[in-house]
């Protein structure tokens, strides 16, 4: 294969692992969820520069063509990232579904303490007209 192959697919590994460093300080992207990313780009850098590297492990897992193991850990590492996912996706719906709970019983707990001041206030202002018109007759 052409150097420049190797050369153009080390420069992307770079790309991709900075683009992922850069998500981590712009906050658009979480460390927890990163790793993963981490590791494929590191994996990418690795394996760039070494295509025999790719070649050994073919032979050692009776893979005829090269590439299609590549494909395959590929998949494999697709299926982590959307396994990794679907769990913290659990996670957060699980967090949503107990904070929408606790908010609805805040609303109803604020709801019943401005019905009990609104009839201590109008208790209170019944008992002061009471007294203003004892004191009326009493001149």
């Amino acid at each position: 294969m052409n150097p420049d192959v190797y050369f153009v697919s080390f420069m992307i590994g770079i790309g991709f692992t900075a683009t992922v460093l850069h998500l981590i300080r712009v906050r658009k992207l979480r460390e927890q969820y990163a790793l993963l990313w981490l590791a494929l780009g590191t994996l990418m850098i690795a394996l760039s520069p070494f295509p025999s590297v790719i070649d050994r492990l073919a032979a050692f897992f009776n893979v005829v063509y090269a590439p299609s193991l590549l494909y395959l850990l590929a998949f494999v590492g697709v299926l982590f990232l959307l396994m990794h996912m679907s769990i913290a996706l659990s996670s957060l719906t699980g967090r949503i579904i107990k904070l929408t709970q606790t908010l609805a019983m805040q609303e109803q707990r604020i709801r019943v303490l401005e019905q009990e001041k609104l009839r201590v206030a109008r208790s209170f202002a019944r008992e002061e007209a009471g007294r203003i018109e004892l004191d009326d007759r009493a001149w």
